[in-house]
């Protein structure tokens, strides 16, 4: 009889692994660069890779019935394949709440406080003092896309004094934010926010969301970050509305392709800060993301089904 396998395609913990191996005593653990034959009978992976895409598309991993993301994306993976072959999938969600909630409001005060013109001027040796600082406080926030991640800026932001509305899928009001609007009335109250803050995921009715129509209504001179997916921003509105002021600042995380091609106008912008898509990289990812790998092996081996963080594929998250 073959041996059950599990396929490991991400960087764990020695400790992480063992304790894996100790949960699946009758299982084989292998890597994504063994034979392929060794696929046949894997039947849960912690990460996938475009080979595992072709090895699943090509039929050798017949016994896959669970594949655990590492990412809270998961645009990028055979998601009509997993649900046609009845394959469960799970993402990261939540792991990522705290470092990217930081890198908002990181990113906000680098601006508003004038540090980041302080960093671009210290090479230069340039004393530039200016009255046009800003602060959080008293501003209004409008999260969009708020699910783990915008709960914990909401509170980080309602901790600076600021008032934060809510923008999500069914319009649920969430605890300890002012208001929750539902994502199809958008437009009717974007107009109040100073800063807006993107987290959507990449699904057919998020892509473009941000575009002249949306941009034409926000306050002159809002603040704008992008720490969702890159498809649902076009790039052209943004700049207009960065050349017309709408925009004063943006900061993106995100993109359409990564990375960003060199030949990208976004680079030579002067209201735009780039960063190469790490907001939700932080020292101690592994142990968060074994927090949600350990919870769904175990309810795989008790039930056969994974519990945290299932992925509707439906919605695409």
């Amino acid at each position: 009889m073959a041996t059950k396998k599990w396929l490991l395609k991400t960087r764990l913990k020695e400790q992480h692994i063992k304790k894996l191996k100790e949960l699946y005593p009758d299982y084989d653990m292998v890597t994504d660069d063994a034979e392929t034959e060794a696929f046949s009978e894997v039947e849960w992976t912690v990460g996938w890779n475009d080979r595992l895409t072709t090895l699943l598309e090509e039929g050798h991993l017949p016994a896959l019935r669970w594949v655990q993301a590492i990412s809270a994306g998961v645009n990028s993976l055979p998601l009509a394949t997993f649900e046609r072959q009845g394959i469960y999938l799970t993402n990261a969600s939540g792991i990522h709440s705290e470092p990217i909630a930081e890198y908002v409001i990181g990113v906000l005060l680098s601006h508003m406080r004038g540090l980041r013109t302080a960093i671009l001027n210290q090479p230069k040796r340039k004393w530039e003092q200016t009255t046009e600082l800003q602060e959080l406080k008293g501003k209004t926030m409008m999260i969009v896309g708020a699910g783990h991640i915008g709960n914990r800026l909401g509170e980080l932001a309602k901790a600076f004094g600021m008032k934060v509305i809510a923008v999500n899928r069914s319009g649920k009001e969430i605890p300890g934010l002012d208001v929750t609007v539902k994502m199809d009335n958008i437009g009717t109250v974007i107009d109040f926010a100073d800063v807006v803050v993107d987290i959507l995921p990449q699904t057919d009715e998020t892509y473009r969301v941000f575009d002249d129509a949306l941009f034409s209504r926000m306050k002159k001179g809002v603040l704008f970050v992008n720490v969702g997916r890159g498809v649902t921003v076009d790039s052209d509105s943004l700049i207009k509305a960065l050349d017309n002021g709408t925009v004063a600042f943006a900061a993106l995380d995100v993109f359409d392709e990564e990375p960003l091609p060199a030949g990208s106008p976004l680079w030579d912008h002067e209201k735009i800060l780039i960063t190469p898509h790490f907001s939700g990289v932080v020292e101690h990812f592994r142990d968060n993301l074994f927090e949600v790998v350990s919870e769904n092996a175990e309810s795989y081996k008790k039930d056969g089904k994974p519990s945290r963080n299932l992925i509707d594929f439906e919605k695409k998250y």
